[in-house]
C-alpha cells in the first residue's frame, strides 16, 4: 500500500512539473509577443509622425515658394538651425529636432543636438536648371527654361548628440522617411503641335 501511495505521489509530482514547464514556456512566448507588438507599435507611430512632418514641410516649402529663410521664419526661431551655403536665401539646409513624443525641441545655444532629441528633420534646398529637375516629365510638351528650387526632406533617428547636416544615403539605417519637393522659378513656354 505504501508503494502504491508513493507511485501516485510521484505521478502527481511529474504532472505538476510538466504543467509548470508548459506554463513557463507559454508565458515566455507571450512576453516575447507583447514586446514585439510594442516595438512594432512604436515604429508605426514614428512612421506616421514622419509622414505628417514631411507633408507639413512640403506644403510650407510650396507655400513659401521654396525660400529657405521664409520657411525657417514660419517655425519658431528657437527651434530651427539654418545653414546657408551661399548668400542666396533660397539655398541651404534647415534642421529641426523632435523628442520621443514628436514635439519640437527648442534649441540650446551650444553645438550638437539638444538634450532629449530623438529625431531630426533635415531640409536641403538647391537651385538647379529646371530641365534637370523636371527631366522625368517626358510625356509633357512643355519646355522648362530657367531654374527650379529642389528640396529634399529627410527624417532621421538621431544616433546620439550629433547633428546630421548633410543628406543621408537612401540606404542609411537612420533614415525613417524622405521626400523631394520642387518649386519652379523660371519661365515656361508650352510647345504646340498645331492650330
Amino acid at each position: 500500500m505504501n508503494s502504491n501511495q508513493h507511485n501516485k505521489t510521484s505521478l502527481f509530482l511529474m504532472e505538476l512539473i510538466i504543467a509548470i514547464l508548459f506554463f513557463a514556456v507559454s508565458s515566455t512566448i507571450c512576453v516575447r509577443l507583447f514586446v514585439s507588438a510594442h516595438l512594432l507599435s512604436q515604429e508605426s507611430i514614428g512612421i506616421n509622425n514622419s509622414v505628417l512632418w514631411v507633408q507639413n514641410l512640403a506644403e510650407v516649402f510650396n507655400g513659401k515658394k521654396g525660400n529657405l529663410r521664409d520657411i525657417a521664419d514660419f517655425y519658431s526661431e528657437s527651434s530651427v538651425i539654418l545653414v546657408s551655403f551661399e548668400e542666396n536665401p533660397e539655398i541651404g539646409t534647415l534642421v529641426m529636432f523632435f523628442d520621443e513624443d514628436w514635439e519640437i525641441i527648442e534649441l540650446p545655444l551650444s553645438d550638437g543636438a539638444p538634450e532629449g532629441a530623438k529625431y531630426e528633420l533635415l531640409l536641403t534646398v538647391s537651385q538647379l536648371p529646371a530641365s534637370e529637375v523636371y527631366s522625368d516629365c517626358g510625356g509633357s510638351t512643355a519646355e522648362y527654361k530657367g531654374n527650379a528650387l529642389k528640396g529634399d526632406i529627410y527624417i532621421l533617428n538621431l544616433p546620439g548628440d550629433e547633428i546630421i547636416a548633410e543628406a543621408p544615403a537612401l540606404s542609411d539605417p537612420l533614415l525613417i522617411m524622405s521626400r523631394s519637393v520642387d518649386y519652379y522659378i523660371g519661365d515656361m513656354e508650352a510647345e504646340t503641335d498645331g492650330p
